[in-house]
């Protein structure tokens, strides 16, 4: 019966799903955190949803492959962006009890055990130089972008594939992939 009673236990160990090596597991959300993160799902999507609209208004690519046509595809996707969203500001996605949420994440990831491999994450590598940090800025093709840490991003809300999260400086910016546009950003967001 005990052997028994040790198998199952076992089993049931290992089907439970365990985090990732270097990763943190998910802490549930309490219901405050909950609306917020439900909050910045919906202005992501919102954000998306004109991602697309306006990338299906322009003509197809005729080839994959042909850089000098994806070039200019992202160039005319990115000023139709600009110009829709030409009075954005920083804090319409990252509003700011996102933003309250979001820093207190990353406070807590760089304070807690291991906090410090995260900070060896962002901070490693040469020094990048800086650059100016504003909505609808294209992000310099020239400037190394820094990876945010996968313990970080573990405990962020996911994101589509459109966007990514980037540490820039102290900062935390969302970055449109398609395009390079800065969408926000979160200054002062690394302690």
């Amino acid at each position: 019966m005990r052997a028994t009673l040790q198998i199952v236990s076992m089993m049931l160990f290992l089907q439970s799903p365990l985090p990732a090596f270097g990763q943190a597991e998910r802490v549930p959300e309490s219901p405050k955190e909950s609306a917020v993160s439900k909050e910045f799902a919906e202005n992501v999507k919102t954000y998306i949803a004109l991602q697309k609209k306006l990338e299906s208004e322009l003509p197809g690519l005729k080839s994959a492959n042909d850089a000098i046509e994806i070039a200019a595809h992202k160039r005319e996707l990115s000023a139709r962006i600009i110009e829709a969203r030409k009075s954005a500001r920083q804090g319409e996605l990252f509003t700011p009890a996102v933003t309250e949420q979001f820093r207190e994440i990353i406070r807590r990831t760089f304070l807690e055990p291991g906090g410090q491999s995260v900070r060896r994450t962002v901070t490693e590598g040469d020094a990048p130089k800086p650059i100016p940090i504003k909505v609808n800025a294209v992000y310099p093709a020239n400037s190394p972008v820094q990876t945010t840490p996968p313990t970080l991003l573990n405990r962020l809300p996911p994101l589509p594939m459109d966007l990514a999260y980037r540490i820039v400086g102290r900062s935390l910016v969302l970055l449109d992939n398609k395009t390079s546009l800065i969408v926000d950003f979160i200054p002062d967001a690394v302690p």
